[in-house]
Order: structure tokens, then C-alpha cells, then sequence
């Protein structure tokens, strides 16, 4: 107990360094998620492939906050995640600015600027109440959609250039509930992973660095690897 709360200090206390890899080890994975499991959703045109890839983000920035306890870091596990679309196109010698990179990449951007908002707000009960996770989903997946139906309409991306009020709506009604009820879900199971994580992180990153360090590397470099891999095979 005395060591648990001894790393649970050191843990609230905050070592960037660790926070930083950790920003790029689950960025990372988010980003392989998207890759892999969103590159097969698309190819078989599966209708929910944002709410799903979307709810596993949730789960993957919760479990970040849990380990880490800093929600406003989340923000920039959606960058690295986002990063994956531009290798996309360069494995493909397409342009990185090209709408099947800047479409879903926006989405992650703002996804996980939602879920920062949210749960920086939340965070006094997110960790304690189950209520406050559940309302935490909920919100975040409603205004993740929300903010892209807005940059959408504003730049006319996709079919959201020519979509009248009404559609828009009904869009924004119909992806925010699959998100919210996805990503509410994802995002519990998210918890009890962090929860399980938060310990193992702090002891091994403090008392065995090179290991943590030697280990997350190499996590981080294989998400990258496979991506690309998986971009090469057509996903």
C-alpha cells in the first residue's frame, strides 16, 4: 500500500518525459486502430466505421487520462493519432492535404479535442463516478460530431457542401447517438484498463526506466510499422 500511494504521489506529481511517450504510445495505437480496423470497416463499407473507430479512441484517450490523470494532455494523443493519415498518403503517392487524409484526420483532431474539453471539465468525478464517465461519453461523442458538422459545413467538406439544414441534422443526430452510445461503452472498459495500468506505468517508468522506455519505443515504432504495412496492403 505504502509503495502503491508512493507512485500514486509521483504519479499526480507528473513526469513529462513519461507523459510525453505516453502521449506517443497511445496516440500510436489509436493511430494502428485506424489504420487496420478502420481501413477493413471502409473497404466493406461498413455504415458505423466512425462510431467504432471513434469509440476505441475514447476508450484509448480515457485510459490516458486514468494512467496519466492529465486530460488536458489528451488533445495531442489525437495528433499522433492523425499523423497516420499523411504516411497514408505517401505510401500511396497521393497528396497529404488529398480529402481521404484531411476528412478523417480532422475527425480524430476533433474528437479528441471534444473528449479533452469534456473531461478536463468532468475530471474531479471522472475517476470516482461512474455517472460522470457515462455523462462524459456521452457528451464527448455528441460534440466530437458536432464540431466537425461544423468545420464540415464551413469548408464544404465531403457531402456537407451540398446538405441542407435538415440533412445536416439528421446527420449530426444520427453519428453524435452511434458515437455517444459506442464511445460511452468503449469508454468504461477504457477505464478499468488505465486502472489496471496506472500502477504497472509508474512502477516500471520509476524503478526500471530503461525498460519502460526501451519498451514503449518499441510499441510505438511497430504501430508504425504494421500501419504502414496495412497502408501497402490496400487498407
Amino acid at each position: 500500500m505504502q509503495v502503491f500511494n508512493k507512485l500514486r504521489t509521483h504519479s499526480q506529481s507528473g513526469n513529462i518525459l513519461s507523459a510525453i511517450v505516453g502521449i506517443v504510445l497511445f496516440g500510436s495505437i489509436w493511430g494502428l486502430v485506424e489504420a487496420t480496423l478502420g481501413g477493413s470497416l471502409h473497404l466493406i463499407h461498413f455504415a458505423y466505421k466512425g462510431a467504432i473507430t471513434g469509440g476505441i479512441g475514447i476508450s484509448i484517450m480515457g485510459a490516458f487520462v486514468v494512467t496519466y490523470r492529465r486530460p488536458k494532455l489528451v488533445f495531442w494523443i489525437g495528433v499522433i493519432a492523425a499523423l497516420f493519415k499523411p504516411l497514408s498518403a505517401v505510401i500511396y503517392g497521393q497528396p497529404i492535404f488529398a480529402p481521404f487524409v484531411v476528412n478523417p484526420a480532422s475527425a480524430i483532431l476533433l474528437e479528441a479535442l471534444a473528449f479533452s474539453l469534456v473531461v478536463s471539465l468532468l475530471f474531479k468525478g471522472f475517476e470516482s463516478s461512474i455517472k460522470m464517465r457515462i455523462g462524459a461519453g456521452v457528451a464527448a461523442g455528441y460534440l466530437s460530431i458536432i464540431l466537425f458538422a461544423i468545420l464540415a459545413s464551413a469548408i464544404g467538406m465531403g457531402n456537407w457542401a451540398s446538405w441542407g439544414l435538415a440533412e445536416r441534422l439528421s446527420s449530426v443526430f444520427a453519428n453524435g447517438t452511434g458515437l455517444a452510445i459506442v464511445g460511452t461503452c468503449l469508454l468504461l472498459l477504457g477505464h478499468l484498463v488505465g486502472m489496471q495500468l496506472r500502477p504497472k506505468f509508474w512502477q516500471l517508468s520509476s524503478t526500471k526506466p530503461r525498460l519502460f522506455y526501451a519498451s514503449t519505443t518499441a510499441t510505438i515504432v511497430s504501430c508504425w510499422i504494421i500501419a504502414a504495412v496495412a497502408f501497402a496492403l490496400g487498407l
